[in-house]
């Protein structure tokens, strides 16, 4: 027999493999027209190069193709074919989620959780940036619309976090509230709740019960109504003990905290602190000192030739490239830190305001002569440690009502007048102390008792031996006290187990009696003859 010409013949169709595409095995056709196929071999339908064939073994072809067909093979579309009624993978991955599938409603949750813990608008959903990064973290996730997450998803977390507070709360033997009232940038009022407790585990938590609008005056009976709405909604009221609170220093919230019938009422020491610093700031030579660092620091602030001309004297003269502070009327140590960055950049603010570029802007600016310095660094000095203070009790972590006495000791003795304070050091000085020595009379006793408790401040050295030992004495007091409540809980507890036990006693030997009484009967039943 012998050839007279070659053809290539296509794989199978159960050969999967991509290559098929390229490769065949060649056929030989006698004279009689009798086809005979090779597979021991394989033909490259581009080169017609032949390459040596075992069953299954691909890999020499793809070497080929690779090497001398590459753009060849990238050009050739995946053929693998998919039985009748399964998905391919690409038409799996193509496939949008279902919202009522598992995996849409987690990632919808968890979208839900980012706009409540971040505060972010309702709107984030709409953005094209986040949308964008949800189609590349999972393109077969649709996003809902924005009604979706404020009328369902965002008050479902609501529920269901509102429940595992009130959960907390139950299991809380004593809750604690703070509240306030403030003013958004709207001008609405809002009143804010806040809960705080001690878990089993002797770990504190802290709760944001509620912000609601305050539509009418912020008088303390309104105050008040709000207050008892939430004691009332969230569960805490804790017979036989009180709800303690603390609020600031206003009016209106003592006579709330009254009509509420919450007690014992402490006042926020850090707004104590910021009263009596504004007390001190007060004084018409600080207060005229103040005013004109402010002008001097709004000048620069105002003005982008100064600032530049600043910049430029701070890296003259190597002092720090800090930009100076405008303080806040609110906040206390906001005036501070400005003094103490003016103080800071003193020789770059003088050196920028005899500048050309500055000086015909600046005539009206009064700047500060050598006695101003001297009085600001004082003041500077005498206020550290009411801020310090103030950076203890900001503390989130621990409790810091133990903290009050002492640090209020503590200021009381750092605002005592020395010979060596010049007029403004001590008239600040009395103004501050004026301010801050008549506070807490009402409460001083629960005070002294909670600082006597906190292993810091046992030995309370900042009292007589006498009022030290009656401290002590009201505490063993209400430590018997509580012992005594222990003992009878513990009395009427073992006087139940004996009244249970001797009931239950009682019914097993009642049930024994109804047995032998049965079993006797059965007895006659069975042996005694019938008449």
């Amino acid at each position: 027999m012998s050839s007279v010409e070659t053809e290539i013949e296509d794989a199978p169709s159960s050969y999967k493999s991509e290559v098929w595409q390229h490769f065949g095995f060649p056929v030989t056709r006698q004279d009689d027209g009798k086809k005979i196929t090779d597979k021991t071999q394989t033909v490259c339908k581009h080169c017609k190069t032949r390459l040596p064939y075992t069953t299954s073994n691909t890999s020499n072809m793809m070497c080929h193709l690779k090497r001398h067909h590459n753009n060849k093979l990238l050009q050739t579309p995946s053929t693998k074919r998919v039985k009748e009624g399964q998905t391919s993978i690409q038409r799996s991955f193509a496939a949008t989620w279902s919202q009522s599938s598992a995996k849409a409603q987690e990632i919808t949750r968890c979208i839900g959780v980012f706009i409540a813990k971040d505060m972010r608008p309702f709107s984030v959903v709409d953005n094209v940036g986040f949308r964008e990064l949800v189609r590349v973290l999972e393109p077969r996730y649709h996003i809902p619309s924005r009604p979706h997450f404020s009328q369902e998803i965002v008050p479902a977390l609501y529920c269901e976090a509102k429940a595992k507070v009130v959960d907390g709360l139950k299991k809380a033997e004593n809750v604690a509230i703070t509240t306030d009232g403030w003013t958004s940038r709207a001008c609405q009022s809002y009143i804010t709740v806040t809960a705080h407790v001690i878990t089993a585990e002797w770990e504190m938590k802290s709760f944001v019960l509620q912000t609601r609008p305050l539509f009418e005056s912020h008088t303390g009976t309104n105050i008040a109504g709000v207050l008892k709405a939430a004691i009332q909604e969230w569960g805490l009221e804790k017979a036989p003990h009180s709800t303690a609170v603390v609020t600031d220093n206003a009016r209106n919230m003592e006579v709330a905290v009254r009509e509420a019938g919450l007690s014992p009422h402490i006042k926020c020491f850090a707004h104590t602190l910021n009263l009596a610093s504004q007390a001190g700031l007060n004084v018409s030579r600080v207060s005229r000192l103040l005013g004109r660092v402010r002008k001097v620091v709004a000048f620069f602030h105002r003005s982008a030739t100064a600032t530049a001309v600043l910049a430029e004297k701070q890296k003259m003269l190597e002092i720090a490239s800090h930009k100076l502070i405008m303080d806040v009327v609110t906040r206390w140590n906001s005036s501070m830190d400005m003094l103490e960055r003016y103080l800071e950049q003193q020789a770059a603010i003088t050196a920028s305001l005899l500048s050309t570029e500055v000086r015909k802007n600046a005539r009206q600016l009064d700047t500060l002569d050598s006695n101003d310095i001297t009085d600001a660094e004082e003041i500077v000095t005498l206020l550290k440690p009411l801020k310090k203070a103030t950076s203890v009790l900001s503390d989130e972590k621990s409790t810091t009502l133990s903290l009050t006495v002492p640090l209020k000791s503590m200021i009381e003795q750092s605002m005592t007048l020395d010979e060596k304070d010049s007029t403004t050091i001590a008239n600040m000085k009395a103004a501050i102390l004026q301010n801050i020595s008549g506070r807490y009379s009402e409460v001083h006793n629960y005070l002294l008792e909670s600082t006597a408790l906190d292993p810091r401040f046992r030995s309370l050295p900042h009292l007589l031996p006498e009022q030290r030992e009656e401290v002590f004495h009201r505490l063993m007091d209400k430590s018997n006290q509580l012992q005594q409540v222990c003992l009878c809980i513990t009395n009427y507890l073992r006087i139940c187990i004996c009244i249970s036990m001797f009931w239950l006693a009682f019914f097993v030997m009642w049930v024994c009696v109804g047995l032998c009484v049965c079993v006797c009967n059965y007895a006659t039943m069975l042996y005694l003859p019938t008449p």
